[in-house]
């Protein structure tokens, strides 16, 4: 195995293979096996198929070169950018510009300048020097900032790239441009040679199976007149069962949205069961009378996710690339389609990802799985799978744009056949046999055509009862 850089003399190219003797340089790909890592620094010579890995595809490269064709592909992933001309017509004035160094769905540093003009006709592969570094956590505006870029990286195909972003005086946040060979000189190659010696070590000493899983799992409660209830008049903020942060600025803080927390597990199952034992502490708090909801979007302007979160997991875009295809494509044929589209791409959009503080991270893709028991068993269970077997799921349809849009639309008859052979890849793994009669409902249903039904009460389907002696109450939690 090797760790090669594919090149095309470029003086960055040369600084790298100085300072990262485990690279070695090449400019063709004429002597490259199947057990080899390719990081292409801009050289689109040759097909992908052989090595092992590539970081920067090359369709992901190509797609940077025509300004036009990165533009588009960043609108159907809901990422506002701007061109030259638009930001004539529009009368669009940026007050700041940042340049977010990404590699492996990390933002590795930030740099800022404030009222500074950027010609926008002009291609943006540094950061100059009147750019100053800023803390990734500076303010909220630098968080926005870092996770769109990261977002703008992954909407491409890339592994890695420099992000240029502008914001407005009303700190609205465009993408500019992209480069996947950005020039590094001094503290920005420095970062670039950490990232790749960390990704290196990652490589060579993989991570054990032991990780953890949790999740939260947003829900809406609606009245018998079909109408939402606010979830903080009844729940808590914060605890196993509590409120989203989404809030409603109205007669004091207002929270609609209702969460479950479980505790986390290294068995999936047994976190279906933490998330059963949450159900029932919701239903000692939330009135009998009331329907719990799931889903994408089961109530107008109300969306919802079903995030998963994982402890002991490296981080990468090879893994994140192989969520999306492997468990989101197969997520999302499941899904009540009329609510998904209007769910997306605002909410859950492909390789939507959160660092958490504790070190972990979670994956924000996936619309509300707890419709029914017998999904959330599949979903978990393939969601373990694919995190345990990642380096062996290589397909990434969702890497290209026009499946982008497919995903986004919510077109399933453009996307089932790619998910018969991403789903043979999942019975190829020895993990399929352990899990295989809780993911059958996958297959199954969309083979069938089928989708979950959004105005299902959750409490009927997981057979959560109430006793005799809980009488309809109304004890609300004032905001």
């Amino acid at each position: 195995m090797g760790y090669l850089l594919l090149h095309t003399g470029q003086p960055t190219a040369k600084r790298l293979l100085r300072r990262i003797p485990k690279l070695t340089g090449i400019e063709s790909l004429e002597s490259v096996t199947n057990k080899d890592l390719v990081i292409r620094w801009g050289n689109t010579i040759g097909s992908d198929s052989v090595p092992e890995v590539t970081l920067n595809p090359r369709f992901a490269i190509l797609a940077t070169r025509s300004r036009h064709e990165m533009q588009s592909i960043f609108r159907v992933n809901g990422i506002r950018c701007l061109s030259s001309t638009e930001g004539r017509e529009r009368s669009v004035s940026l007050s700041r510009h940042y340049r977010v160094p990404v590699f492996n769905m990390r933002a590795l540093a930030l740099y800022r300048i404030d009222g500074n003009p950027i010609w926008l006709n002009k291609r943006i592969s540094q950061v100059q020097e009147n750019f100053r570094e800023i803390r990734l956590d500076e303010d909220k505006i630098a968080t926005r900032v870092t996770r769109l870029a990261v977002r703008a990286v992954h909407a491409l195909g890339l592994d890695f790239g420099l992000v240029s972003i502008g914001m407005t005086s009303q700190k609205v946040l465009y993408v500019l441009d992209v480069s996947p060979t950005p020039v590094l000189k001094e503290k920005l190659l420095d970062h670039y040679v950490n990232a790749i010696l960390d990704w290196i070590s990652e490589e060579e000493y993989p991570f054990t199976p032991s990780f953890l899983m949790g999740t939260d799992l947003e829900f809406v409660l609606r009245n018998q007149e079909g109408k939402l209830v606010i979830a903080s008049s009844y729940l808590p903020r914060n605890g196993k069962v509590g409120c989203d942060a989404l809030s409603i600025r109205r007669l004091g803080r207002r929270f609609p949205l209702a969460e479950l927390r479980p505790d986390p597990s290294s068995s999936p199952l047994d976190l279906v069961n933490n998330i059963e034992e949450t159900m029932k502490v919701a239903k000692r708090l939330v009135p009998k009378h009331l329907q719990w909801l799931a889903g994408s979007m089961p109530l107008k302007k109300f969306a919802i996710g079903g995030h998963i979160h994982f402890s002991n997991l490296p981080l990468s875009s090879r893994l994140i690339k192989a969520m999306d295809s492997y468990l989101a494509l197969p997520v999302m044929l499941l899904e009540d389609t009329s609510a998904s589209v209007k769910r997306r791409p605002k909410y859950g959009f492909l390789g939507d990802i959160r660092l958490k503080s504790h070190g972990g991270w979670e994956y924000r893709t996936l619309s509300s799985w707890i419709v029914s028991p017998e999904i959330a068993r599949a979903v978990l269970c393939l969601a373990h799978l694919v995190a345990t077997h990642y380096w062996d799921l290589r397909k990434t349809p969702l890497s290209l744009p026009e499946l982008q849009k497919a995903f986004y639309n919510g077109d399933k008859e453009t996307l089932r056949p790619f998910f018969e052979d991403l789903w043979k890849d999942i019975q190829s793994t020895n993990t399929y046999q352990r899990y295989e009669e809780y993911l059958d409902i996958i297959p199954n249903m969309i083979q069938k055509g089928e989708s979950w039904d959004e105005s299902n009460d959750i409490k009927r389907t997981w057979g959560i009862k109430y006793g005799r002696s809980q009488q309809r109450t109304d004890k609300r939690i004032r905001a």
